[in-house]
């Protein structure tokens, strides 16, 4: 198989499309090719990281997976040689692109509205602190067409990204659109200016952020670029068409493809790169046996990312995630706070390499802080832990039909056979849980077992116990101490390759995940 066979099968394979000769030549594939193994993993985080979000804010179905499908799109479009954000961010993005500014609500929304606005407010304080510091420039770049007038206003580089900013004014007052990163955009000079790739549909235009704008009539967003390949120059940007916003305020709208407005816009915006201060660590700690490597904190005037390791040593309670948050900066008697939760672009990015597991976490910069030394917090460990059960379901009989797993009661409260069939599923929400969800699937007397859409809801629950609807409050995650989004309400649609109905007739859990916080702290000079 080749590699671009590979990549156009990735998303069918996480679906469970494929059939098992195609499966077991796709696996086949993955096991020798080590580059699509690792585009197959940060694909896989970043739809699990859409889902979850998803569920915390309670969407349309139909609009998730047009979400789902335009990300899937978009990593093919670009031959998947963009880096990934971190995970939180890539779907809050895509969430902050989609979703604020119209009249699809919540009951969260109006606060998360205020919440947008803050964000926003505080990228407009960090650039106008990048160009007073020397770290970006004012490029008030402008080219109008089609009665819309585009302004390049900021842009800032460092060894690590190219963030450039922009406005776009509809002239007639009439509509808001923004820059669809992947449809019309495109870097004239990408081969003098960045690390361009030997592929056709290579760019190095990486992410969106759609910012706040008080004006109704301006809106405003941020370009993420990789790294310039020389210390200075001009990025030569053109753009060809810009997608719409008109009629995105209903749920009806959520179905329709995206619309376009085509035009011609140029821009050249001088630019020059900062060096990012480079510290390489190579800190050797453990967690429950798990051996875990610090490699190196990268310091840019945009971003903090630190580059660590771990390595499983146990297949029954697998390690299948650690988090590491810089919860104290100590530089001259003074202590800073990271934050994850900083949209940064950049980092999050997950490989596989001779057993370990390879991340890099993003924090806020702390290049003005210039600190002497970092205390690294462990944060959240994500266990897999192979817990195997079956549950058979009878659809003739009533519902609810009630099982227990693990001393939790799980309701298979409704069964509507069609196409699709339609499933609601609920599980009790005890002070004696001790998972934090289920990896589970339905099967039939056939063993067919093909699942579409798996939608849920939860609450979030922090260290003191208290609990948050998680549609109302998954932008407050970085507010909560320690907290853990435990699904308790699931709507499934099952269908059959065959066109005939799916009448379930098994639960099967295969294990089950469960999060642990840890107070475990390395402290490292950096001097």
């Amino acid at each position: 198989m080749e590699c671009k066979n590979a990549q156009d099968q990735m998303i069918d394979y996480l679906e469970g499309n494929l059939n098992e000769w195609e499966k077991k030549e796709f696996e086949l594939h993955m096991e020798e090719c080590a580059a699509c193994k690792e585009e197959l993993v940060k694909l896989k985080q970043l739809i699990t990281s859409l889902e979850e979000e998803s569920e915390a804010i309670h969407v349309p179905e139909s609009l998730m997976k047009n979400v789902r499908a335009s990300v899937a799109s978009t990593q093919w479009s670009k031959r998947k040689t963009v880096k990934r954000t971190a995970l939180l961010g890539a779907a809050a993005a895509l969430f902050l692109t989609v979703f604020v500014g119209t009249a699809i609500a919540t009951n969260g929304f109006a606060t998360f509205a205020d919440w947008w606005k803050d964000f926003g407010n505080k990228q407009e304080e960090q650039v106008e602190n990048f160009v007073q510091q020397g770290l970006g420039n004012k490029v008030n770049a402008v080219a109008e067409s089609t009665g819309i007038k585009i302004t390049i206003t900021n842009v800032v580089a460092d060894d690590m990204q190219t963030l450039v900013y922009y406005e776009i004014e509809d002239q007639k007052r009439e509509n808001e659109y923004l820059i669809d990163f992947s449809q019309g955009l495109k870097v004239d000079n990408q081969e003098e200016i960045f690390n361009s790739k030997d592929e056709p549909s290579y760019s190095p235009v990486s992410n969106h952020l759609r910012l706040h704008s008080e004006n109704t009539q301006i809106s405003k967003g941020r370009l993420g670029m990789g790294p310039l390949s020389k210390e200075e120059g001009t990025i030569r940007l053109s753009l060809n068409k810009i997608q719409s916003l008109d009629g995105t305020d209903g749920v009806d709208s959520s179905i329709r493809e995206p619309e376009y407005i085509e035009g011609d816009w140029h821009f050249e915006i001088p630019v020059k790169k900062h060096p990012a201060i480079i510290h390489d660590l190579n800190v050797e700690t453990e967690y429950e046996g798990n051996p875990v490597i610090i490699d190196k904190l990268t310091i840019a005037p945009t971003v903090t990312v630190l580059s660590y390791r771990y390595r499983n040593e146990n297949e029954e309670r697998k390690l299948d995630g650690l988090s590491i948050s810089i919860a104290g900066i100590e530089s001259k008697e003074n202590y800073v706070t990271g934050s994850t939760f900083d949209f940064a672009g950049v980092g999050g990015a997950t490989s596989i390499s001779n057993g370990w597991q390879e991340e890099n976490a993003t924090f806020e910069s702390l290049y003005f802080e210039n600190p002497s030394h970092v205390k690294v917090h462990f944060g959240k460990m994500e266990f897999n832990v192979k817990e195997k059960a079956d549950f058979p379901i009878d659809p003739s009989k009533p519902f609810p039909q009630i099982f227990t797993y693990l001393g939790t009661k799980i309701s298979i409260d409704k069964v509507e056979i069609g196409q699709p069939t339609l499933i609601t599923m609920s599980e009790e929400l005890n002070a004696n849980r001790v998972y934090q969800s289920i990896d589970y699937h339905f099967s039939d007397a056939e063993g067919h077992n093909k699942s579409t859409v798996i939608n849920a809801d939860g609450y979030i629950i922090d260290k003191n116990g208290k609990q948050y609807k998680a549609y109302e409050n998954f932008y407050r995650l970085h507010e909560l101490e320690e907290p853990i989004l435990y699904p308790t309400e699931h709507e499934i649609q099952i269908s059959r390759e065959d066109g005939e109905d799916f009448i379930p007739a098994k639960l099967s859990i295969d294990g089950y995940r469960m999060i642990e916080y840890n107070e475990k702290v390395v402290d490292i000079p950096l001097d």
